[in-house]
């Protein structure tokens, strides 16, 4: 594909500036956040402890992938289309939808084609990256603030059933813009399910190891609660189904 013609379908970026934040969530919060949501203690113990990161700069995708951005991919390559499309197109009604039915080496590989012709290192956001730009310096509890809006999201409060264009919720964006960040689609991580606290170099972003990757912000399906900024996801990088997209980022650096 002509690089013009690519550059019309890739989303916009914002750089996330390299500056402290809060990752997961208070150990105290635990009791509070089963009240809330559903579950006990321990099914938020993953989240935590609290802890503060500061990350190099990057850049990160305002939207999530589209499918019209992997169409072109699909187009270029030969690679299998997702499986709800048809002879390798998705609905056009579906065009800027977030892609789903994409499994991790789907999104690797996508982000690896994109790399070889536009010379931008895209890649899959770490879940460390992912989360602040999705909750900002302060902890919030949504891209948005504390307290959780229905109409921000494309979360099951919502009751659209289904995907929504990638940016109908702008309302619900980050400090930093971002949208989609909560509800609408789960998002793949470069990252493997690992404990907290997060560190940087362990090693738990390596492509070639083996094991769970973590996904973010819940989906259309899920209630709310699955779409805060510290929740954690994890599936088996082969998995794919009408719920899971992925989003790009790249190095701040990089033009």
């Amino acid at each position: 594909m002509h690089t013009t013609a690519l550059d019309a379908l890739l989303p916009a970026f914002v750089v996330v500036p390299e500056r402290p934040f809060l990752m997961g969530t208070p150990v105290a919060a635990l009791s509070d956040l089963a009240r809330r949501y559903g579950g006990t203690r321990e099914s938020y113990r993953e989240e935590t402890p609290q802890h503060e990161l500061r990350l190099p700069a990057f850049r990160i995708a305002i939207t999530p992938t589209t499918n019209a951005l992997y169409a072109a991919y699909v187009a270029a390559t030969g690679v299998a289309a997702p499986s709800h499309w048809r002879n390798g197109l998705p609905p056009d009604a579906l065009r800027d939808h977030p892609v789903v039915n994409v499994r991790w080496e789907d999104a690797q590989a996508c982000c690896a084609w994109l790399r070889a012709v536009t010379g931008v290192p895209f890649r899959l956001p770490s879940e460390a990256e992912w989360e602040h730009a999705a909750r900002g310096s302060d902890g919030r509890s949504f891209p948005w603030g504390e307290g959780f809006e229905p109409a921000w999201a494309n979360t099951r409060e919502a009751n659209q059933g289904a995907t929504t264009p990638v940016g109908a919720f702008p309302a619900g964006a980050s400090p930093y813009g971002v949208r989609d960040l909560a509800g609408n689609v789960w998002e793949w991580t470069a990252s493997l399910d690992d404990v907290y606290p997060y560190r940087p170099d362990d090693e738990r972003e390596a492509v070639a190891r083996s094991g769970r990757r973590i996904l973010r912000g819940g989906c259309y399906a899920n209630p709310h609660g699955f779409a805060r900024c510290a929740c954690r996801f994890r599936l088996p990088p082969g998995v794919l189904n009408e719920f899971i997209g992925f989003r790009l980022a790249a190095d701040a650096q990089e033009e």
